[in-house]
Formats: structure tokens, sequence, C-alpha cells
């Protein structure tokens, strides 16, 4: 019995081994055949499409804007810009009215006080001025009320001088003529300074005015620093001119007013960026694949509907960029404004071309190649190529449809011959 089992036990064992090599060798296999599909590619018809990508945003079509009041762009008023102390959490559904934020009110202060400081001061030059007016024209009119009095003993004498010989009549007569003279004049001088005493107290009374209209307009500037929404809407902060979205610390100018839009969320689009030497190529109502990072897995059509007439530099590109509109063809509830796009703008659709990876093809000596495998031996083989864009290229001469070649470089490259055209 001991010498049965232990037979038995010595075969079991060789068992054993002889199937773990057997799987060893299966998985092998199957990791090498992997490896050896996932080394070439198979050559291909596909319909090529000519394209240029660019980053985006989704934003509403059309939006309404929430800007620094009016009341700051009064010259007058001498408030170049406000900084931004608090400002609702971007993406906060708001009503009509409700707050949006909140601009630093110390400046307008400051000018509230020292604008009071010259509305008293030219209260009292206006008080002064009625003051002096009333007084000077009193004395004006007593002085030709005296004088009227005085015109009149005069009228008496020269009505009695005719008793009298002619050159006293004479003088009685050459009294009165003075005596009404004088008062003419001192008409005259009253109404001379009383129009230069109402211009005074008007020029006073201008500068008051003019002082008081701007403590108006400074309280009515006070109160506009609170920031409210003109409708409902989503709140989405505005963008400085380097793109940046604004933030609290930010100013804003009667130059620069964005401080946040309420877009329509029923039409959306995804606003971009096209370099100037790609601008030329594209056109209005050339279509567009969107993918949005916040949704994966999911493509959206569009069509290009507005290109801007005027280059600008922004931040991150080289050289001038222009704006670009893309219609959103459907209309998502998953898709909020400001989400990150990725465009695919499609310039040329060219059914069945033979196409491959980028990946695939190489140059020596400014002649474009593949490296095939045909008799077991890899072979460097040389190809024409027709449009291109980010992940494939037309092959329009050495290449067959199903032929299969590498997807990367192999080892020894510089012993990989050509292959001889047949």
């Amino acid at each position: 019995m001991t010498k049965l089992s232990r037979l038995f036990s010595g075969k079991r064992k060789w068992f054993i081994l002889g199937a773990g090599i057997a799987i060893a060798a299966a998985a092998f296999l199957i990791i090498r055949q992997n490896i050896v599909s996932h080394s070439f590619y198979t050559v291909k018809r596909i319909d090529f499409e000519k394209l240029i990508e660019t980053k985006g945003e989704v934003q509403g079509k059309t939006s309404i804007n929430i800007v620094l009041p009016d009341i700051f762009k009064d010259q007058e008023l001498r408030i170049y810009e406000l900084q931004i102390k608090d400002m609702v959490a971007e993406g906060t559904i708001v009503k009509k009215d409700d707050w949006v934020a909140t601009l630093d009110a110390g400046r307008i202060n400051q000018l509230i006080q020292s604008n009071r400081e010259e509305m008293e001061r030219y209260l009292a030059e206006v008080n002064d001025a009625r003051i002096d007016s009333a007084i000077e024209l009193t004395r004006l009119r007593q002085g030709i009320k005296e004088m009227t009095f005085n015109l009149e003993y005069k009228k008496i004498d020269l009505e009695q001088s005719r008793f009298e010989s002619p050159a006293y009549q004479r003088r009685a007569k050459a009294a009165y003529n003075q005596t009404l003279r004088q008062i003419e004049k001192q008409k005259r001088d009253y109404e001379l300074r009383k129009m230069g005493l109402e211009m005074r107290t008007k020029r006073e009374e201008a500068r008051y005015n003019y002082t008081a209209n701007i403590d108006k307009k400074l309280q009515e500037a006070l109160t506009s620093t609170r920031v409210i929404a003109p409708a409902d809407g989503m709140i989405i902060y505005a963008r400085s001119w380097g793109r940046r979205k604004i933030r609290v610390g930010d100013q804003v100018s009667p130059w620069q007013p964005a401080i946040a839009t309420l877009p329509d969320l029923s039409q959306l689009v995804s606003e971009t960026y096209v370099q100037e030497i790609d601008v030329a190529k594209i056109s209005q109502g050339d279509s567009v694949r969107i993918a949005v990072d916040a949704v994966p897995g999911h493509s959206f059509k569009g069509t290009i509907v507005n290109i801007a007439n005027v280059g600008q530099e922004l931040a991150g590109f080289d050289g001038k960029v222009f704006r670009v509109l893309i219609d959103l063809a459907d209309v998502d509830k998953k898709l909020k404004p400001a989400m990150t796009t990725t465009n695919l703008i499609i310039l040329e659709k060219i059914p069945a071309q033979l196409t491959i990876p980028r990946t695939c093809l190489f140059a020596e000596n400014g002649v474009p190649y593949v490296y095939v495998k045909q008799s077991g031996k890899v072979w460097k083989k040389a190809v024409k190529t027709g449009p291109e864009n980010d992940e494939m290229v037309v092959v329009t001469e050495g290449l067959a449809e199903r032929e299969k070649i590498l997807l990367h470089e192999p080892e020894n490259i510089d012993e990989i011959p050509f292959l001889a055209q047949e």
C-alpha cells in the first residue's frame, strides 16, 4: 500500500505540474495575441473630416447684463472706479430686484462729506448776498425818496420865483432841473446796482444749487452700491478684458461696467475663439460637434452662427483670435452656462477615404512611410498622403484596404529597409 500511494502521489504531482505549464502557455498565447492585435492597425475606408478643434464655454444666446448703475457714468460725480466688496455666488437663481453685489461706498461717502461742506459755505454766501442786496437797495431807494422830497421843495421855490427878479427865476429853475437830473441818475444807478446784486445772488444760488444737485446724485449713487438683479435668472459672473471672470476685489468702472449676466437658458451657444490663421477657413453655417466636459460620453450638434469681424488679443493665445458663436441644436437640461466645451468644427467631409492614425505615419528625408509586416518581416513602406486632422490622415497611394500596419515604431528601426514598390 505504501508503494502504491507513493506511485499515485508522484503521478498527481506531474499531472499538476503539467496542467500548470499548459495554463501558463495558454495565458502567454492569449496575452501575446492581445499584444499583437493591439500593435497593428487595419487600414479601412471611412468618411474623413477636416477639423479645427477649439475650447469654448456654454453661454446663453441672449442674456441680460448686470452692469454698473448708470448714475456712476455721470462725470460730475468724479467716480472713476469702484471695488466689488461682495457678490452672490455664481450659479445662484435670483428673482428680480434680488441682491447681486455690493460696491465699496468709501469714495462716495468722502465725496458726500466734502460736497456738503461746500453746500454749507455756498448757502451762507447766498444768505449774505441776499442780505447785502436788501440793505443796499433799501438805502438807494431811501436816497431816491429823499431826493424826490427835495424836488418838491425846488418846484415850490420855482413857482414862487415868478414874483422875483429874472435872475432869481433862472437860479430857481436851474436848481429844479439839477435836482431832477440827480433823481434820474439815482434811479439809473439803482437799477444798475439792483442788476449787479441780483447777478451776484444768482451766482451764489447757482453754486449752491449745483452742490445740492451733486448731493442728490451722490445719495443716489450711495443707494446704487447695492446692485440688484434687473430680472429673474441664473447669475453668471462677467469676464474682464483678459477673459478672467470678475470676482470680489475687482474694480468696475464706466469703461468696464460688466458685473454679471442673466443668460437665457432656453437658447444656448458655445462661445469659442478661433486663431487668426484658421478663421478664414470657417464660415457661418459650418457644422460642429460639441463635447461638454461635464457631460461625458455625449456629443451635441452645433452650427456656427456668428464670426467676429475684428480680432482681439487674449491671454493664452499666440496672436489675435476671433470670437465665434456656435448654436447648440440640442437643449439638454444638464447643460449649464460656463460649462467647458470642446468644439470640433467640420471644415470638409470627404466620404470613403483610406485613413490611418497619425501615430502610424513616419517620415525619412521628407518621404512619408509606414511599417508593414510581410512574410514574417517588418518593412518600411512609402506612402502618399492627403488631407489630415488631429487624429487621422488620408493615404492616397501605397496602402490597400484591410492591410495591417504597425501602430508604433519597432526596435532597430535603422536596420529596417524600405519595401520595394511593385
